[in-house]
């Protein structure tokens, strides 16, 4: 005689949803199979549904067996059936069907970032790092500046221009300077012997600015360009001047990368016009037919 085997219990999870979640995680990663950065993490979740669907899949056929085998066996009995112990499962288990059984899957595709941005472009936030830089430019530091960073503007001879001597590809620098902004070493009254070296470093980096465009400059080429106007405004060399050009550099160069992404954008809004143009001249024939039923039936004209 057999021992009592409950009568199976009608289990209020569904037992087929499994198929239909992993169609509609499926569907969710088609969207995405032509992300750039996530293609490898979108892949495993791929496997993952995948191996869990093969699971779900053997779960579900020992359970029909089990429940089989039950009935057979106690047929003319009243037995006291567990689902879940013909499902081999644990009650306290989590995770909905929905869920795939709490590994939750869908979460990680929706934290995947969207293929819609364009993520080789990086965030440009060009304010905060200016206004970073902008502070170091004002520091009162230790000059690290020397002779050595202008050498290719220090050789051959030199020429005497008031109380100081210039090497001659330096001269017309000089005369320039003198020209627009008066003798700047005027109010200054260390020894020209003293205050030479750094009159010629201040005349070289202006010379540098003069061969140099903005994607050729640096924050360590700007730094050493601020050391040598510092070294000529701590003798009281009038080059206060220099100092806001400066500035104006580095706004211009923290600056460009938002002026290279504004580009991009207008190139792109180029591309969607043309688009637009090409579009609307494949329809433009059919256009006018299309508003003649705009809000109408379809019978509007048939009778003149």
């Amino acid at each position: 005689m057999h021992s009592p085997i409950g009568q199976p219990k009608a289990s209020n999870r569904p037992q087929t949803r499994g198929c239909g979640s992993i169609n509609q995680f499926q569907r969710r990663i088609d969207k995405r199979k032509n992300g750039k950065k996530n293609t490898h993490l979108t892949e495993i979740i791929k496997m993952l549904i995948v191996e869990y669907h093969e699971v779900r899949s053997r779960d579900l056929e020992q359970q029909e067996n089990s429940y089989s085998y039950s009935v057979n066996q106690a047929q003319d009995h009243h037995p006291v059936f567990s689902v879940q112990d013909a499902q081999g499962m644990d009650s306290n288990r989590g995770g909905t069907p929905d869920e795939l059984d709490g590994l939750q899957l869908d979460d990680l595709l929706d934290d995947l970032p969207s293929n819609e941005l364009d993520t080789s472009e990086p965030v440009v936030q060009p304010n905060r790092t200016l206004a970073e830089f902008l502070m170091k430019i004002d520091e009162d530091v230790q000059s690290n500046v020397d002779i050595s960073d202008f050498m290719s503007f220090l050789e051959g001879e030199h020429k005497t221009i008031g109380r100081y001597s210039f090497p001659l590809s330096l001269v017309p620098t000089v005369e320039r300077i003198i020209s627009v902004y008066g003798d700047v070493s005027a109010p200054s009254l260390i020894n020209s012997n003293v205050a030479g070296q750094i009159y010629i470093l201040f005349c070289a980096t202006v010379k540098e600015m003069e061969h140099l465009h903005l994607d050729q400059v640096s924050p360590e080429k700007m730094l050493k360009w601020r050391d040598a106007i510092k070294d000529a405004l701590r003798i009281n060399f009038n080059v206060e001047f220099a100092m806001n050009h400066l500035k104006k550099i580095a706004r211009a160069y923290f600056c460009l990368a938002g002026r290279q992404v504004l580009q991009s954008i207008d190139d792109k809004l180029d591309a969607l016009y043309n688009e637009r143009a090409q579009t609307y001249e494949r329809f433009q024939d059919c256009l006018a037919d299309a508003e003649d039923f705009s809000g109408k039936s379809v019978s509007t004209g048939l009778f003149p």
